[in-house]
């Protein structure tokens, strides 16, 4: 995105799951996109009670499972580190049936949304093999513009010797 289209963006999608990248990621976003954006804070889950666990095989929904009050507090956490940043937030909390990034990229499409905000979580080589990337799986299917902050802090970079 050149400058010119990011002091454009109106509406963003913020991708939640309360982990410390969400977090940076909204964080970093509010400080790019500016305080006249809005924002609508996404978060997945599956229910506890339609939870198949391993049995959902790698198709199914791969969002957290927990029951529907935590959700509700993990998604308010996400709107008010988003207002507190300058977005005028709102929540969207989606009860996953399908794979988050599905979940992401039709939300995107559904809001007309102008950039899509992930956070992206550290994992080693044999868990991002096993367990995949929504974020990848995000920018490999979706054709608008994702801000993506990596999982490592400001100045966690490795020095070179």
């Amino acid at each position: 995105m050149s400058a010119e289209s990011i002091t454009a963006v109106k509406k963003a999608l913020l991708c939640w799951d309360g982990s410390e990248s969400a977090v940076r990621a909204v964080e970093q976003a509010g400080g790019i996109l500016g305080r006249s954006s809005t924002a609508i804070v996404l978060f997945a889950y599956v229910p506890t009670e339609s939870s198949r666990g391993v049995l959902s095989g790698p198709s199914g929904p791969d969002a957290p499972v927990m029951g529907p009050s935590d959700a509700e507090d993990v998604l308010e956490r996400g709107v008010t580190v988003a207002r507190g940043v300058g977005f005028e937030a709102r929540p969207l909390l989606v009860v996953a049936e399908r794979r988050t990034a599905e979940i992401v990229t039709a939300t995107a499409e559904e809001q007309e949304v102008d950039v899509i905000v992930m956070g992206q979580r550290e994992r080693s080589a044999l868990g991002a093999l096993v367990l995949g990337s929504v974020a990848r799986d995000v920018l490999r299917s979706h054709h608008r513009p994702v801000l993506l902050m990596g999982p490592s802090g400001p100045g966690s970079f490795p020095e070179r010797r």
